[in-house]
């Protein structure tokens, strides 16, 4: 969050709102988690050590309403921006789809309700693929080289999460993930009884 705020503020000078909503104008929510709480405990902790400045504040209208306070980027925080980007640039990758954390254990769930939260991820995965295809297709002449690399990485990993999520709603509509293990260590498909209904 660190580097995505300075980053932004390399650009020109912004209150914590205008650097979200430049955070989701650009889909960036598509690539990295953000959180409202993340973002301003980010803002205060790059003021507090002098990475970035307080600017002016815009008062805002309306009764019990904040002002808007403006930050700038300081020379320390360039020097902690170039630091930042450099370390995040040699971060190693590990597959993070959420899903991923619960897979091992599809046995002991109820496969038709495994292929519906499976296919409502598949469709949230195709719709943020479509949103993607629009922006390349409507400012790719408007984003930086960098930046559309980026979003065309984004979109083939979402191509790849397409393909796997559709395998998974396929096999686990099929029972496919009802294994249980013999004697000699093998898995197999096995029918069990069907799960009650849950809670909605």
């Amino acid at each position: 969050m660190k580097l995505l705020i300075l980053g932004i503020l390399l650009e020109k000078d912004r209150h914590p709102y205008e650097i979200r909503q430049t955070m989701v104008n650009r889909n960036w929510n598509y690539a990295f988690r953000l959180r409202d709480g993340s973002l301003y405990y980010a803002v205060d902790q790059l003021r507090e050590r002098g990475w970035i400045e307080a600017v002016h504040t815009v008062p805002v209208p309306g009764e019990h309403r904040p002002d808007k306070t403006i930050y700038r980027i300081t020379a320390s925080g360039r020097q902690e921006f170039e630091r930042l980007m450099y370390e995040q640039l040699e971060q190693p990758a590990y597959p993070q789809h959420p899903m991923m954390l619960a897979m091992p254990f599809l046995r002991y769930a109820d496969q038709t309700r495994v292929a519906e939260i499976a296919g409502r991820q598949l469709a949230a995965c195709e719709e943020r693929i479509a949103s993607l295809e629009r922006v390349m297709a409507e400012k790719a002449r408007r984003i930086p080289s960098s930046a559309l690399r980026m979003i065309g990485g984004m979109l083939e990993f979402g191509r790849a999460e397409r393909e796997w999520l559709s395998l998974i709603v396929a096999e686990a509509a099929n029972g496919a993930y009802d294994e249980v293990r013999d004697d000699a260590g093998e898995w197999s498909r096995v029918a069990r009884p069907p799960f009650p209904p849950h809670p909605d």
